[in-house]
């Protein structure tokens, strides 16, 4: 070919420092997406992971009720949070007596009639109640209560089998471990009906009381004094919510046995 002939276009030099622009730009875009999405991967698995730590950690407001076949087994899960409730003055005030100021004078028993309330006192009714929920919270703690950061998280028989174990259960039951739950699940609803139910001032179990003295029955009572007019679901309910505003998460749990029936 002659020395001075155009060249062929497929034989023209290339603008190599112009290529080289062009990739370094490319280069640079692909590294600022792929930034952007490790950036993001890494917020969604923080999130992730707070959230999770948040509902393994975090007390809940509502009671929950598991099956299960060890009487002392903790509940594998919790319902969602109901809305916070406010105790009313009167309860607050109790919660504030401790062992050294307490309050139970006004709602236990006359002494006079110890003998005959103990006849008739239902086995799910504790005589010598805990009068504070610090003391009630370290002895929950001494029969395996879950610490959960200031509260405590503990696993309760059902209000309504509770209620409907009789003298002969409760004794046939003393050396099986259904014993401590059963102690523990009647140390609770006592304290919550003497200083929590309602106005907080054992009202309902002193009228409960007075009618038992006076030859109704105990079922009847029960309904008239102690669930007055809820349901059982209710009544557990209201239960789990204002233990839970004195630092005591309940977990109700059900073994099978009877069941109070209002």
């Amino acid at each position: 070919m002659h020395p001075i002939a155009p060249m062929h276009p497929s034989e023209t030099v290339v603008d190599q420092p112009n290529v080289r622009h062009k990739r370094r730009v490319l280069g640079k875009a692909r590294l600022t997406v792929m930034m952007r999405c490790v950036v993001v991967i890494a917020a969604i698995a923080c999130v992730t992971a707070f959230v999770l730590w948040l509902k393994e950690e975090s007390p809940h407001l509502q009671a929950v009720e598991a099956r299960r076949e060890s009487p002392l087994a903790e509940a594998r899960s919790l319902k969602p949070l109901l809305e916070t409730v406010q105790p009313s003055p009167l309860a607050s005030y109790a919660m504030m007596k401790g062992p050294e100021n307490p309050v139970s004078e006004v709602v236990k028993p006359r002494q006079n009639n110890a003998q005959v309330m103990q006849h008739i006192l239902p086995v799910w009714l504790v005589a010598d109640a805990t009068e504070s929920a610090e003391l009630l919270k370290q002895s929950l703690r001494e029969r395996g209560a879950r610490q959960m950061g200031p509260a405590v998280r503990f696993a309760m028989l059902t209000v309504a089998e509770l209620m409907a174990l009789d003298a002969k259960t409760w004794s046939a039951g003393q050396a099986t471990m259904a014993a401590s739950e059963n102690k523990a699940s009647a140390m609770l609803l006592t304290f919550y009906l003497y200083y929590l139910d309602r106005a907080g001032d054992g009202a309902g179990v002193r009228a409960f009381l007075h009618a038992l003295e006076n030859q109704a029955s105990q079922e009847q009572a029960v309904r008239d004094f102690i669930l007055a007019g809820r349901t059982m679901a209710e009544f557990e309910s209201e239960m789990g919510r204002l233990f839970y505003s004195v630092g005591i998460e309940l977990q109700f749990v059900r073994r099978g046995g009877a069941v109070f029936k209002p």
